[in-house]
């Protein structure tokens, strides 16, 4: 198993930095929607998403 690991570092290596990468996309996005940057304009009308959804009380 190590020298596969050994044989294989620059791989690992590279997939390891893409998943720390979508891993931080994903965090800032799920950040986002908690503070409500989710997109919504505030102008109910034209919510896509729909305002008891955006604008919770």
């Amino acid at each position: 198993m190590l020298a596969w690991i050994a044989e294989n570092a620059v791989t690992v290596i590279a997939i390891a930095v893409v998943l720390v990468l979508i891993g931080a996309a994903v965090a800032s996005l799920v950040k986002d929607k908690k503070n409500s940057k989710g997109g919504c304009t505030g102008d109910c009308a034209s919510c896509g998403m729909g305002c008891p959804y955006c604008h919770k009380k």
